[in-house]
C-alpha cells in the first residue's frame, strides 16, 4: 500500500432560493484518482443563466480532459492546459451555446512532484500544508468589483481572467476547493482556520461518517439568509488506511 495516495471527498448540496424554485443545484464537484496523478474540480454555474447546471458539469469533465494531456506533457504551457479546458467544455456542452451554461471552474492536478492550480471565476482553493507554512490560497476578490459578478466559461478563451499557481507536492497535504456558497461566507482571516479545520476533522473518517457529517453542516449552514448552493471537495495525503475505504 502507498501510504503517501491522495484521496478525495467532496460533498454538493443545493440551495434554499434554488430548492424553492424548482431549479437545479448550479453547482458540481468531481474527482478521479489515475496511476500517474490526482485531479479535483468544482464548478459553480453562473445563476443568471439557464443551463448553468450542465455548463458546471460539463467544466468538470473538462478538467480531466485537460488533466490528461498535462500528463503526457507535463512541459506545456499552464495556458494551454487552460485553453484545453475551455476547448473541450465548449464540445461538451454541445449544441447549448456557450452564454447558456456560463460556469466558474476551479482545479487541482497533482502529477507527482508538482500540483497545479487553477481557478476562474469565484470561489476558493486554500493549500494545507504543515503547520508552520503560510497558507496557500487562490480566491476571487471582489472588493473592486460589483459583488453579484464574477468570470465563467463562455464562448471566448480569456486567460487573463484564470489565477494559477503551481506548488510542490512535498509541501501538501490537502487541497481545499469551494464554491462561492460557502467562500464568501467566510471572513478572509478565517479561511485557513475553516480549510485546516476541514482537512484534519475528515481525513481519517470513515465515508459513511464522512458524508453525512458534510451534509448535515452544509444543511444548516449557521450563516442567517443563506440561500446559494454550496459545495466543497477536498484532495488529501493519506497517511494511513482509513476505515471502510
Amino acid at each position: 500500500m502507498n501510504n503517501n495516495a491522495f484521496k478525495s471527498w467532496g460533498a454538493s448540496l443545493i440551495g434554499p432560493s434554488h430548492l424553492k424554485l424548482g431549479l437545479p443545484n448550479q453547482d458540481a464537484w468531481m474527482s478521479r484518482h489515475y496511476s500517474w496523478g490526482d485531479v479535483v474540480t468544482v464548478s459553480d454555474g453562473l445563476g443568471s443563466r439557464p443551463r448553468s447546471n450542465v455548463g458546471a458539469k460539463a467544466a468538470c469533465l473538462s478538467v480531466f480532459e485537460a488533466a490528461k494531456a498535462y500528463h503526457i506533457c507535463p512541459e506545456a504551457k499552464i495556458e494551454d492546459i487552460l485553453r484545453l479546458v475551455h476547448s473541450h467544455w465548449l464540445v461538451k456542452i454541445a449544441p447549448l451555446e456557450p452564454h447558456e451554461c456560463s460556469a466558474t471552474c476551479l482545479f487541482v492536478i497533482r502529477l507527482s512532484g508538482k500540483c497545479l492550480l487553477a481557478q476562474l471565476g469565484d470561489g476558493l482553493i486554500a493549500v494545507c500544508g504543515k503547520s508552520s507554512d503560510e497558507p496557500i490560497f487562490l480566491n476571487d476578490n471582489k472588493e473592486d468589483s460589483f459583488s453579484n459578478f464574477t468570470y465563467g466559461l463562455g464562448l471566448e478563451f480569456m486567460p487573463d481572467q484564470w489565477q494559477t499557481r503551481t506548488v510542490m507536492t512535498e509541501h501538501c497535504n490537502a487541497f481545499v476547493l469551494c464554491t462561492d456558497g460557502i467562500s464568501d461566507d467566510l471572513l478572509p482571516e478565517k479561511q485557513s482556520v475553516f480549510a485546516r479545520e476541514l482537512y484534519l476533522s475528515y481525513r481519517d473518517c470513515s465515508y459513511q461518517k464522512r458524508t453525512s457529517d458534510l451534509y448535515r453542516w452544509l444543511k444548516n449552514w449557521p450563516v442567517p439568509g443563506h440561500s446559494d448552493d454550496k459545495t466543497v471537495a477536498c484532495l488529501f495525503k493519506k497517511e494511513r488506511p482509513l476505515n471502510n475505504e
